[in-house]
This record gives structure tokens, C-alpha cells and sequence, in this order.
């Protein structure tokens, strides 16, 4: 096997984890919440996605800078200069600044959830869609839209704010 598809292993590997990460943690962190409380049982499950989320954002990580290394040394360096791949890096940023901001419990769980789950799926979207041509502006604007209409739909309701 040669670095790259190694690396490309890698890089599915970390976006599988955390794509699916992200979409168990709300599932959970929501059904957990029905009854207003989060039990031994449920927090560990949260607490195993979390770890599973953790897994992917490092798995990421290194392999979207091996890929970095490799398409620099490889004479590619003009894909380092396409809209797609710094939105990837934009929102791997987003990521982990939210991830951190949510483990300090700086922001609230469903913000941060919305940002999580809608990061995660834009950079599968985008890592996915190789004829996408579209500015950089534009996937962002694109991006902050579908986080603010999360954001919505996540937001607690009047009786969940007074149990919370």
C-alpha cells in the first residue's frame, strides 16, 4: 500500500467517525433529554460517541495535513489554492474551536450541536463533491445559512428551557 492510499484511508476513516460521531451524539443527547435528565447509562453512550468524535477529528487532522505534505511535495500545489479545500479547512477550524467551546460549556448544547452536526456534514459534502464550483464566499454563505436553520430547528422549546 502507498502513502496515499493510506492516507486517504485515513482521512475516510476520520470523516466516517466523525460524521457519524455527530449525528449519534444529537440522536443520543435528545433522547436522553426527554425526560429532562441524563442517567449513568445514557451519559455513557454520550460519553463513548464524544471519544468516537474525538477518533476522527485527530485522524482528520493528520491525514488532511499528510495530504497537505503530499500534494506539496508531489508538485500539486495548485489545489492548495481551490475554494473547496479552504472551506474544509475552515470549517475543520469551526470543528474543533466548537468542540472546545462546548467542552467548556461555553456555548449551549444545542449551538453547539447544530454547529457539530451541520461542520461535519459540509466538509463529507465537500470532500465528496469534486465538480463543485462555487467561491469560497458562497460555500460559506451556504454554510452559515444551514447552521442558522439547525440552529432553529435544535432550539429548545419554552417547557425544554424550564426543565433545563
Amino acid at each position: 500500500m502507498d502513502w496515499r492510499t493510506f492516507i486517504t484511508i485515513a482521512h475516510i476513516v476520520g470523516t466516517v467517525l466523525g460524521v457519524g460521531g455527530a449525528t449519534f451524539a444529537e440522536v443520543f443527547h435528545r433522547r436522553a433529554l426527554r425526560d429532562g435528565k441524563i442517567d449513568e447509562s445514557e451519559g455513557g453512550l454520550l460519553s463513548l460517541t464524544y471519544g468516537m468524535l474525538r477518533l476522527g477529528i485527530i485522524l482528520l487532522v493528520l491525514s488532511g495535513f499528510a495530504y497537505f505534505l503530499l500534494l506539496r511535495l508531489g508538485g500539486r500545489g495548485a489545489i492548495l489554492y481551490e475554494p473547496r479545500l479552504w472551506a474544509k479547512l475552515i470549517l475543520t477550524v469551526v470543528i474543533l474551536v466548537n468542540a472546545l467551546l462546548m467542552a467548556t460549556r461555553k456555548l449551549p448544547v444545542w449551538v453547539g450541536g447544530s454547529i457539530s452536526i451541520v461542520s461535519w456534514y459540509a466538509a463529507l459534502i465537500l470532500g465528496v463533491w469534486r465538480g463543485l464550483e462555487l467561491s469560497l464566499v458562497a460555500i460559506m454563505a451556504w454554510y452559515v445559512g444551514l447552521v442558522l436553520l439547525v440552529a432553529l430547528i435544535f432550539r429548545p422549546g419554552k417547557a425544554e428551557r424550564r426543565t433545563a
